[in-house]
């Protein structure tokens, strides 16, 4: 292929060959569609023969419009179309869940939870400004098959692709399920001291089987666009705003924040790490392709900016921090007097309330984002019902079941599973995407200056090209530098804590 104009340069594709057309001795730059069909082309694009579709490294580009960049096959995704409230919606509210609700009982010392709190936060907005970018690099509409465009991109790699699918679908879905089943169970056991006699193992397992039938409707939602999804997460977020106020009142009038309905969860679940866990999410990719594949009116005005996903997921860690900061500073002067007055007990009796709406109406949109099971076409056929789901609502009962023991393992591994996946893993894909794969680069032919009547504009758009690389790589080094930082620094106190864990079990 030959440019004999400039082109702009999110036309370049993903990846090319990095050495000049006169040097390299590759197989793929002696292939036939590496000869110029102008003899004064100065700049030459080589095609990669894998390359499924040219794209961009990522929105290096400053000037560059968002809406420019090819759209993604929404259709391929769990996800609908969404618009941007909603996609602020669901980036926000798995921030305020069970690690944000978990704080106010893990008595952090100012001096730790301050800053770990801003720290966890700028962290999970990296990691997430990570994933967004790996994403638009590989035009991939989900994390599977952003995992796959690395790892077995190309021809003769269908059994690889089929195994790394399965690995990648199992632990995403694995993830989504265990949080379920830790939802389910703290439910269930903060309402357990409301109740009567809440240590009967009857009473336990009529309130689980009670829950789980209402949740069962919600969860047969086809996506999360569905409206019964999106009215159950605007009352998770409203719940969750009520049960904020009630933990402030408390603490205002000195009342005791302990609540023996919490589970006894994990050795790992301790100051900084609960923290590092209430910033972690499970879903992002497929909100950034619901946002590029919304309904978008053809107009000659500038988009708006609400409409950029990246301001949205900025956006929303900052509401979160802000309604997560209270609770730590809840947890470094817990009170706990002797001489509350009765009626103020009244709100304490409200609190684990909310807190058991706000984690089981979490479920539904957990369940409709778990990868299919892989059910018999026949089975699938023969009822209306969906089996998927409903087998794994039963998976996820009978883990909400399990002996107090098992549960705190449970717990653990959902704990370390959350962290891997939402700071290291788009981390370990920065690095093996720009790390271990070839780069974007501009083949310059050695004989291009000295050919005559063209050199002009060849020259000046060498020198652009080479002006927006120079500026890119400057970034590039930053985004780099991020990227080891979290997994170098992060892996040493991972594996401490996998360590601490393993012995105490």
């Amino acid at each position: 292929m030959v440019w004999g104009n400039p082109p702009p340069p999110m036309a370049l594709p993903r990846r090319t060959s990095t050495s000049s057309v006169s040097s390299s001795g590759s197989s793929r730059v002696s292939s036939p569609s590496l000869t110029p069909l102008d003899s004064s082309a100065a700049l030459i694009l080589v095609h990669d023969e894998e390359t499924q579709s040219p794209f961009h490294l990522d929105s290096d580009d400053d000037n560059e419009d968002e809406d420019s960049v090819p759209q993604f096959d929404v259709h391929r995704t769990s996800t609908p179309p969404l618009s941007p409230s909603l996609v602020f919606l669901y980036l926000l509210v798995p921030y305020l869940k069970l690690g944000a609700m978990f704080l106010p009982h893990t008595e952090t010392p100012l001096n730790y939870g301050l800053p770990s709190l801003f720290v966890f936060a700028l962290l999970a907005a990296f990691a997430r400004q990570l994933l967004y970018m790996l994403s638009r690099y590989t035009r991939s509409a989900e994390l599977e098959d952003v995992v796959l465009d690395l790892l077995a991109r190309g021809r003769g790699k269908e059994r690889r692709r089929s195994t790394i699918r399965i690995i990648a679908r199992a632990g995403i879905g694995g993830l989504r399920a265990l949080l379920a089943t830790v939802y389910l169970r703290e439910s269930v056991h903060l309402l357990l001291p409301l109740l009567l006699n809440g240590t009967s193992l009857t009473l336990r397992l009529g309130l689980t089987s009670i829950f789980i039938l209402v949740v069962a409707p919600i969860s047969f939602a086809q996506s999360l666009g569905s409206k019964r999804i999106v009215y159950t997460t605007w009352l998770t977020l409203a719940t969750y705003i009520i049960w904020l106020t009630c933990i402030t009142y408390a603490y205002i009038h000195h009342m005791p924040l302990e609540n023996a309905g919490w589970l006894r969860t994990g050795t790992f679940w301790q100051g900084p790490v609960t923290i590092a866990f209430a910033f972690t999410s499970s879903s992002t990719l497929s909100l950034y392709t619901s946002l590029r594949g919304s309904h978008q009116p053809v107009t000659t005005a500038k988009p708006s900016k609400f409409r950029s996903f990246e301001l949205l997921s900025v956006l929303s860690v900052i509401l979160a921090l802000l309604l997560t900061l209270p609770l730590v500073i809840f947890s470094a002067d817990p009170s706990v007097p002797e001489t509350s007055t009765a009626p103020r007990y009244s709100v304490l009796s409200i609190i684990p309330v909310l807190n058991a709406t706000t984690l089981l109406l979490s479920i539904p949109s957990l369940i409709v984002t778990v990868p299919s099971l892989p059910v018999t076409d026949r089975l699938r056929c023969s009822t209306s019902f969906p089996i998927s789901k409903i087998l794994l609502l039963v998976f996820v009962t009978i883990l909400a079941l399990v002996p107090s023991r098992i549960s705190a393992i449970l717990s653990d591994i959902l704990l370390l599973c959350a962290l891997t996946s939402t700071y290291f893993l788009p981390a370990v894909l920065h690095i093996i995407a720009h790390f271990f794969e070839r780069p974007l680069t501009i083949l310059t032919p050695r004989n291009a200056q000295s050919r005559e009547g063209r050199s002009g504009p060849d020259e000046l758009l060498l020198r652009k090209e080479r002006a927006l690389q120079k500026k890119q790589f400057r970034k590039r080094i930053v985004w780099d530098l991020g990227v080891w930082l979290l997994l170098l620094g992060g892996g040493a106190g991972f594996v401490a804590a996998i360590g601490r864990v393993l012995g105490t079990w």
